[in-house]
């Protein structure tokens, strides 16, 4: 059991008594604290997303070579096996506060030196392998440290709503962030969107500095070196069953539902449904829209108790709109499909980070939360996983055998793991 965080408490106004358009799905914005960093949460996505619009443009406008392409958006995720286990123990080390406030600055001079290097005309493409790594180093940082500081700001009962809410900002400027990031380069030129993203950090961590927490007395001892702090982390998750299992549940989508998504839809759109690029936004905004609403309605169930059954749910649902999917030769089915996988996948993502917190006791919340963001580091082996057996056999077979796995390694899990379908936290 984690310890209740000591959080403003609403207004008779903002109390949800007292108001009678109060809707359980926005609950936690009643806090202020929340709200300060759901909006720094806001802004942070919509610069993720317009930054990989950017940088994938600049690559293939460069060398029009799709290898490089891939090359430089993987580049992205490399760093995570040490950034984010750092990012981690950094959390459990340090006020998270102010750790997020230096993770900002240090990426918002990086967006707007990078933006100056782009309007010189002197761009190289090794700058933008340089540029991806050390931005998706600190990003990958960030993530463990911003999401540990979520139960900080809301009590334990809206934390599930809290979680969801993040979510669906991110998946809000999924869809957003890549339009406008198309729109800005095609009438303001590239460099405006990383100067956009250099000025979002500074709001950012405006942002942050409003946010006043609790001073915590549970950090980790400074007197162990990093490494054993970490290691302690290790030792924490292979003790407790449960956070294990939920880390390892969260492992399945990055090898074979995510990698999946992002890697053959493009193949499947052409070799199978026969569209254009037209089609295939509307292929992978269906899949944005159903993941956004999907996290909507897993914040209007803040108060669910049987969270593992509802885990266990999305999660085989998730896998089984793949194999779904690979069976679709119609555009319309297809998106109305995939839009189910987008639900399904972000409750099951959500509900896992949700029970994670939840069951986290605070000191080993950052190094949990760490291990758990690895999957970022899988995703790479996923898609060549996928484009090997699109290639060998065809995408349609390839989105049978991902779902068929990930349903597979769910239900198996969750016979072996009893905790995981009977807990009620």
């Amino acid at each position: 059991m984690i310890d209740e965080p000591q959080i403003d408490t609403p207004t008779d106004a903002e109390s949800p008594s007292n108001s009678k358009f109060h809707l359980n799905t926005f609950s936690s914005l009643r806090h202020r604290n929340y709200r300060y960093l759901f909006a720094s949460t806001f802004m942070a996505s919509g610069g993720n997303w317009i930054q990989q619009i950017t940088i994938a443009w600049l690559a293939w406008d460069m060398t029009e070579s799709a290898l490089i392409v891939g090359a430089v958006t993987a580049s992205r995720g490399l760093p995570s096996l040490i950034t984010s286990p750092l990012g981690g123990v950094l959390s459990d080390r340090m006020d998270r506060r102010q750790l997020i406030l230096m993770i900002q600055v240090i990426l918002g001079a990086l967006a707007v030196g990078f933006a100056l290097l782009v309007a010189s005309g002197n761009l190289q493409i090794w700058h933008l392998f340089v540029f991806t790594f050390v931005s998706g180093a600190g990003w990958t940082m960030n993530n463990p440290v911003r999401q540990s500081l979520v139960p900080d700001t809301v009590p334990r009962e809206d934390l599930m709503n809290a979680i969801a809410l993040n979510s669906a900002a991110f998946q809000l400027f999924r869809i957003i962030g890549v339009v406008l990031g198309g729109q800005l380069i095609a009438f303001t030129g590239p460099s405006t969107n990383f100067m956009i993203q250099g000025i979002a950090y500074v709001f950012m961590a405006v942002l942050i500095l409003q946010i006043h927490v609790p001073k915590r007395d549970n950090r980790v001892s400074r007197q162990e070196s990093m490494l054993e702090n970490f290691k302690g982390g290790v030792n924490y998750v292979r003790s407790e069953h449960m956070t294990l299992a939920l880390i390892l549940l969260g492992m399945v989508p990055a090898l074979f539902v995510m990698p999946f998504i992002n890697a053959l839809i493009p193949v499947f759109n052409d070799e199978v449904l026969g569209n254009g690029p037209k089609g295939l936004g509307n292929l992978m905004a269906m899949y944005a829209v159903g993941a956004m609403l999907g996290t909507f309605v897993l914040a209007s169930l803040q108060n669910f108790r049987h969270k593992g059954q509802l885990l266990i749910g999305a999660a085989i649902a998730s896998g089984f709109t793949l194999i779904v999917f690979g069976y679709t030769n119609w555009m319309p089915m297809s998106m109305f499909v995939l839009f189910l996988s987008g639900a399904a996948h972000m409750m099951y993502m959500a509900t896992n980070n949700t029970l994670i917190q939840l069951t986290t006791p605070p000191e080993f919340r950052g190094r949990v939360l760490s291990l758990f963001f690895l999957d970022h580091a899988l995703t790479p082996l996923g898609s060549l996983f996928a484009g090997f057996l699109a290639w060998q056999y065809g995408s349609p077979f390839a989105f049978a055998v991902g779902g068929t796995i990930a349903s597979s390694m769910v239900i198996v899990m969750a016979f072996r793991f009893r905790a995981l379908r009977e807990t009620t936290a």
